[in-house]
């Protein structure tokens, strides 16, 4: 998809753009807080699903509309949904989709190697400090997420425009391209879920990071 998707003016863009990266940064940097399910379940997050299918991302945004419906016929959704999270992320394991750029880009699905170190440095330039609270390491999802829904808040207001997509566009290449389609294809391939919560917000992040990808470059960015 090209610019068009977007809003056409870059502010109001960029301000759209740091919503949404923010919003997929919070649903994985831990499991979901029974408050925060029971919003999504009974439409709190209706309005984030219209902005995706503005988009051209209904397909995705319909399933995950079709996961926030499932929760409200259990119970137990925010304990199972819970138990999802940490099947997916927190157990060790090469096979297991944690979400760590070094776990797939270094040899032998190692952590803490040199995209960790390289996000360490990125966030010590950019004057970023992690959550004290966030015993992850530099290079995880999450974190890659935050940095660009607080650098697209900032740049909604630059004059150089495409400078700062093609900052961006690089950015976005050098963090999440080269793994992340692989981890959502090992998201999904987890057949042991209660819901299918992650794999289709996993799916919707994919989906997501091509249309922006794309947009960025529509700006002057080359391959």
């Amino acid at each position: 998809m090209k610019r068009a998707s977007f809003d056409p003016d870059w502010g109001a863009a960029c301000q759209m753009r740091s919503q949404l990266y923010g919003w997929f940064a919070t649903v994985f940097a831990r499991e979901m807080e029974p408050a925060a399910l029971a919003l999504c379940r009974d439409g709190g997050a209706d309005h984030v699903l219209a902005v995706f299918t503005a988009l051209g991302l209904g397909r995705q945004a319909d399933a995950m509309a079709a996961v926030f419906k499932a929760w409200g016929e259990h119970a137990d959704a925010p304990l199972e949904n819970a138990a999802d999270f940490a099947t997916l992320f927190l157990l060790e394991g090469r096979a297991a989709p944690i979400p760590y750029a070094s776990h797939y880009l270094e040899g032998g699905g190692q952590l803490y190697g040199e995209p960790a170190r390289a996000m360490r440095a990125f966030l010590v330039s950019s004057q970023l400090q992690l959550d004290a609270q966030f015993k992850e390491p530099e290079d995880h999802l999450a974190v890659i997420l935050e940095v660009l829904a607080r650098w697209s808040r900032e740049c909604g207001r630059t004059d150089d425009v495409a400078a700062c997509a093609a900052d961006q566009a690089a950015y976005l290449d050098a963090t999440l391209t080269p793994w992340v389609a692989h981890w959502h294809g090992l998201v999904d391939a987890v057949d042991t879920l209660t819901f299918r919560f992650y794999p289709a917000v996993a799916a919707l992040l994919v989906a997501f990071l091509h249309l922006d990808r794309d947009y960025l470059r529509s700006f002057g960015v080359g391959d």
